[in-house]
């Protein structure tokens, strides 16, 4: 075979290749502007649907109950520092302080003073409270060495099971609700909490008459999806409670009330978190407590 006839054979060689190439790259340049098309269809359908179900759930949960906790009439809430009350539990506060025949206590176990903002902190969640509708007179803050504030460090449980112990068997206190074992944010703070609560489950030592629940941590993706996260929440959760963007608007002004803490990354915070709309909760039982205790054996 001459060295023509080679040549014209990788000319043709070449020239049915360049054509396959041609073919297949428009072949996937289509395929890939109709996936494209239908993901941004599906994506756009469900984000009309998750404002749709929002507005339903916030606007229209007036004349239902379902999902709400049932029969609470003292409730308190746990947190670790000023703040935690309006940036994590606020959509559950101002549901609870909209009922007459319930009474809303606060704990919390440190005046936050790892900047040495203590004694303006405090004052701070006073006004805070007073915004989301949580009385003066029902506030309580401690302030405690063995209980800094630091994410690095681990409370002592026994430590502050007792604290917790004492408030509710003096306040006569049926609903407690904190953090859940993330704590949200894996504040360690925050987690040290959950565990002495979970500890006053295992050992029965809850007045008879109360219930401990936890506030359910998410992943970032739900965290900063705002009111987008409404169906997941539902479908997900036992116990929820979501407000209206008016009401979104309280909570963010109760967060403005802490002025020493409103750098802008909780303002950025507030503007997108889930939990500003959104609180989900999960009751603290002791057959949870049990199972969660072999998994980590």
């Amino acid at each position: 075979m001459t060295p023509d006839t080679w040549f014209l054979y990788y000319e043709k060689i070449v020239v049915t290749l360049k054509e396959q190439f041609d073919i297949l790259l428009e072949e996937s340049c289509v395929y890939f502007r109709e996936s494209a098309h239908q993901i941004g269809f599906a994506i756009l359908a469900y984000l009309l649907f998750c404002i749709a179900f929002y507005y339903i759930s916030a606007y229209v949960r007036g004349r239902s109950d379902r999902g709400h906790l049932k029969n609470v009439k003292r409730v308190l809430f746990i947190t670790a520092h000023p703040d935690d009350e309006c940036m994590f539990f606020g959509p559950v506060i101002l549901n609870l302080a909209q009922r007459k025949d319930c009474e809303l206590f606060l704990l919390c176990l440190s005046t936050g003073n790892k900047d040495n903002k203590g004694s303006i902190r405090k004052n701070e969640l006073w006004a805070s409270c007073e915004i989301l509708g949580i009385p003066e007179g029902n506030i309580t803050i401690c302030q405690n060495t063995l209980l800094p504030d630091d994410p690095n460090v681990h409370w002592k449980e026994a430590e502050i099971a007792d604290i917790i112990l004492h408030h509710m068997e003096s306040l006569v206190i049926d609903t407690v609700i904190t953090f859940d074992k993330l704590g949200v944010s894996r504040h360690a703070n925050h987690s040290s909490i959950f565990y002495a609560t979970a500890f006053l489950c295992m050992e029965k030592k809850l007045p008879k008459y109360s219930k401990a629940y936890a506030l359910d941590s998410i992943n970032i993706l739900r965290k900063y999806s705002s009111f987008f996260d409404a169906p997941i929440s539902y479908l997900l959760s036992s116990y929820w409670y979501v407000v209206t963007l008016k009401e979104a608007g309280i909570i963010q002004e109760a967060m403005k009330a802490h002025k020493s803490q409103y750098v802008w990354f909780r303002k950025l915070f507030i503007t997108f978190s889930r939990y500003i709309v959104i609180n989900t909760l999960k009751e603290i039982e002791i057959v949870d407590l049990e199972l969660d205790l072999l998994l980590n054996e």
